[in-house]
């Protein structure tokens, strides 16, 4: 990937994202915050260093926390098709909007979806692209679910209906509350990931660990992909929205460092978010349209991979400073 192409993809990005998202834009927001903060914001400015995707990564890894926060947040629940089904590496498809997404891992045996939607037309969207793809209904075979937010198991009682497909998510999961929790028809979980383990789907394994802080339940997923013929390693970090409790915090850190430690165990090289709005998935996507003949913008280098992950935990430990100082009493930017 070169800085043009990205560039190229950026640009065509917040032109559209400016204009349809105006009711998701963020004032900045002067926070006294403490001194020890601020160094691991700076800290993570440094390690991004001038490479234009690691930027785009700091400032969504930073974005709870940031005295000055991303220019612009599209609503979840805002719905656009310009990208929805577009294959972004050779077994991956994206599923998404501007803010929102799942994706479809096409394995030897059938498809593995992660996440499903923060609605059951959502749902019904995927079912839709599965047909105009090629699948059928009985090619979809787990629906692996990130965590116990709407907006992450919404379509699936409905995918699960229509395709037999077996859901999978963290053991604790199902015990939200309101809105949050698991409908009845999910219930109990085809698989619930009390540990580290392997989901097996012919010749491919992938890999589910708990990873909660976002919430109790949540899970990451690490999955074997291609681009360009060649094999690459994927993965989801399954909660990223901090909330003002510093216990969750704290326990996000600690799933963190278990996360970076499989990371760097199956040699991540393709990180993946279910929320796609500031981490570049967008103008990635378009870079990979406009440009194909050009390394796929989704393959991270050695190098690259390990500071996306340093960012992510200097971000992360100044958001509970924030916290714990009282500098940060409420979720202004959720």
């Amino acid at each position: 990937m070169t800085k043009k192409s990205l560039i190229a993809g950026t640009v065509a990005f917040l032109s559209f994202a400016l204009a349809a998202s105006a009711s998701g834009q963020t004032k900045p927001v002067a926070t006294p915050l403490p001194e020890t903060a601020l160094a691991k914001i700076a800290d993570a400015d440094r390690i991004a260093g001038d490479d234009m995707l690691l930027r785009a990564m700091r400032n969504y890894h930073c974005y709870y926390v940031d005295p000055v926060p991303a220019p612009f947040r599209p609503s979840v629940m805002e719905t656009t098709d310009f990208l929805f089904g577009t294959k972004i590496l050779d077994n991956v498809y994206y599923l998404g909007y501007l803010n929102l997404a799942a994706y479809a891992i096409r394995t030897s045996e059938g498809l593995v979806l992660v996440d499903a939607g923060g609605s059951e037309a959502h749902g019904r969207a995927i079912l839709d692209w599965m047909t105009k793809a090629g699948f059928e209904p009985g090619d979809l075979k787990y629906i692996i679910v990130t965590h116990e937010h709407f907006d992450h198991f919404a379509g699936a009682p409905l995918l699960k209906a229509a395709t037999g497909a077996k859901i999978v998510a963290g053991a604790d999961a199902p015990f939200g509350d309101g809105k949050l929790s698991f409908p009845e028809s999910m219930r109990p979980l085809d698989a619930a990931v009390k540990g580290r383990m392997t989901l097996k789907l012919g010749k491919t394994d992938i890999v589910l660990l708990p990873t909660p802080g976002h919430t109790k339940g949540t899970i990451s997923v690490f999955a074997p992909v291609e681009a360009n013929g060649r094999r690459h390693m994927a993965s989801f970090w399954g909660g990223k929205g901090m909330r003002p409790n510093a216990a969750s915090i704290r326990e996000m850190i600690h799933s963190l460092a278990t996360f970076t430690a499989e990371s760097e165990k199956l040699k991540v090289d393709v990180p993946l978010n279910t929320h796609s709005w500031g981490d570049a998935t967008i103008p990635r996507i378009i870079d990979e349209i406009l440009v194909p003949s050009r390394p796929n913008p989704f393959v991270l280098s050695e190098d690259q991979s390990r500071r996306n992950l340093q960012i992510l935990e200097r971000c992360t430990s100044a958001y509970l400073d924030a916290v714990e100082s009282s500098a940060i009493t409420k979720g202004l930017r959720d």
